[in-house]
């Protein structure tokens, strides 16, 4: 069945994070209408992850969930028929003694498995799957799933547009999420330009260096999302660092109750096209930190999530690292940045990898992910395609990571995990005329342009809203280590968007939470317009500087348009 509505039919509206769409500061108005309420799923019993929506093709898509119940469920597309779901237990969704603790803890304040009884852990988990066929190009269908004993749920999904055709994309990106229970009731630190005294705008106001946002991370990006989802995107893409520890089982639920659970459901209707970020190598239960065990259980839980396209890696744990998606006239390429060449740091993005033990691509010249790359986008640029790339870490910005790489330590100009190896791509997105490559890592909502290729760190969803650097080391920013091009373009939150007060209250301006919206428009008989808008939420604020609870929609003045020749 044909539909005009991207949002799921069973949602009910409760007053849990009210939103205003106010004459938007620092941009235009926001076209979204007036709403006080946050649109929420009913109760669900045997779902521990609703359903959402993975891999879309012209003809196909996957549609996934995780159940505490392993009898099949099935999946009623209206028009095409029904589907039954292939179960797998999913061995990798398992809790380490330090997340039972926590569950049953004192400061477990978002309440995660607050239904699980004292000391016990929460039930096996079985993954649900199910690759619907026989969809039209560009067709968006209601679908249903049933499980035994279960409310049914109800949601639309689309079909990809045919490639190359003269469709208008809408896509959002972001990064840097990192998802954990931890996020409820903890804010963050947010430093402030010292251009409003009078500084360099990639300075900070010393007197910001401990001031706290006004609403706490799990408020803020339960805020984003609902905006993110009143834009109606046709895909979601996340750079990176969807949860704060890869290894560990919370993160990940805590990231799919506001994806596709009790807060939110964005996943349900928008396919997610994620890339692997420092901290999706990050962390196991019995070994902390960045270790081959670690990296090995969060690829686990990784692979478990995701249905991606297929890469023909010689290591099957390459797999879902990288990969192309074709939706209409876009091409988007993801890119591994997690690990480089380990006997170098100039060519290695984080020196706590052993690339070979823990089984994670080299990036580089002459590596097998290198020569696929090379080949996805000699291809995308041959079909007339609108190319983007996404990875995780940043290689052209002002933060702590774009500082050099190498183990001296920030305060003596290096960083371990930087971003600074992945420039070796430059010359190759030149070449084949990518239009923007999408990032996040350094944590800064950041813009600039190199020899026409426009370069974003993306990574302002619902984490830190960091300024260029570690306060106090602001002395430490690398602005100077930009190309020149770059350094004549650069534009970034922290910097071009001083914060104006009306005494305690923030009238504009800031680094709020927030995601970049990307449209590929057709422009004439062949060209593509791509428009990309960096959108955020302000928190409303009374006059003491106290946080009302309702959030503004509003975009930042830094919008890029882009002419494709084709």
């Amino acid at each position: 069945m044909k539909s005009t509505s991207k949002f799921p039919h069973f949602f009910k509206t409760t007053i849990a994070v009210s939103i205003l769409s106010l004459a938007g500061c620092n941009g235009d108005n926001d076209s979204s209408p007036d709403s006080e309420v946050e649109v929420t799923p009913t109760s669900y019993i045997n779902f521990t992850v609703l359903p959402y929506l993975q891999n879309p093709t012209t003809t196909e898509i996957t549609v996934s969930w995780i159940s505490n119940s392993e009898q099949p469920g099935t999946v009623t597309i209206e028009g095409v028929g029904s589907f039954v779901s292939d179960v797998e237990i999913a061995d990798s969704l398992t809790y380490g003694t330090s997340e039972i603790e926590y569950i049953h803890g004192d400061t477990n304040f978002g309440e995660t498995h607050s239904d699980v009884a004292e000391g016990e852990t929460p039930a096996s988990s079985y993954k649900h799957s199910v690759r619907v066929t026989g969809l039209e190009a560009n067709t968006t269908y209601d679908y249903t799933v049933e499980q035994p004993d279960e409310s049914a749920f109800t949601s639309t999904l689309t079909s990809a547009p045919a490639q190359g055709s003269r469709e208008t994309i809408r896509f959002i990106t972001m990064s840097d999420m990192e998802t954990e229970p931890e996020s409820t009731e903890k804010t963050v630190r947010w430093t402030a330009s010292a251009l409003a005294i009078g500084g360099d705008k990639l300075g900070t106001d010393p007197d910001t260096y401990t001031r706290q946002y006004p609403v706490d991370q799990t408020t803020g990006y339960k805020a984003n999302l609902v905006y993110a989802a009143q834009r109606s995107p046709d895909f979601w893409v996340i750079a990176g660092d969807l949860v704060e520890k890869g290894g560990r089982q919370l993160d990940w639920d805590e990231f799919w109750r506001h994806s596709a659970g009790e807060w939110g459901t964005l996943a349900s209707t928008t396919p997610i096209f994620p890339a692997l970020g420092n901290h999706e190598n990050y962390w196991h239960p019995e070994a902390p930190g960045y270790n081959a065990e670690a990296s090995m259980l969060s690829y686990d839980k990784w692979n478990t999530y995701w249905d991606l396209p297929n890469n023909d890696a010689s290591d099957e744990r390459y797999e879902k690292r990288y990969y192309r998606v074709d939706y209409g006239p876009v091409t988007l390429i993801t890119l591994d940045s997690s690990n480089g060449n380990d006997d170098d740091p100039s060519q290695d993005t984080n020196l706590y990898i052993n690339g070979e033990e823990s089984r994670v691509p080299d990036f580089n010249q002459g590596s097998e992910q290198w020569n696929w790359a090379v080949r996805e986008l000699s291809t995308a640029q041959a079909e007339g395609q609108v190319i983007f790339v996404q990875f995780h870490h940043t290689a052209f910005g002002t933060g702590v990571h774009s500082l050099p790489s190498g183990s001296a330590g920030i305060a003596n100009g290096e960083d371990s995990q930087s971003g600074v190896p992945m420039r070796i791509y430059q010359q190759l997105f030149e070449q084949y005329d990518v239009t923007a490559v999408l990032s996040g890592h350094d944590e800064l909502l950041e813009y600039v342009n190199i020899n026409g290729v426009s370069y974003w760190d993306v990574g302002f969803a619902g984490d830190g809203l960091r300024g260029p650097g570690y306060p106090p080391t602001t002395e430490y920013v690398p602005f100077d280590l930009l190309p020149l091009e770059a350094q004549l373009t650069h534009w970034s939150a922290h910097g071009d968007a001083p914060e104006v007060w009306d005494g305690e209250q923030l009238i504009s301006g800031g680094k709020h939470y927030g995601f970049l919206e990307v449209e590929v428009r057709p422009s004439g008989d062949y060209n593509y317009e791509v428009v990309m808008t960096p959108r955020y939420v302000f928190p409303v604020t009374d006059e003491t500087g106290a946080a009302t609870g309702e959030f503004d929609h509003r975009q930042y003045d830094k919008v890029v348009r882009i002419t494709v020749q084709r």
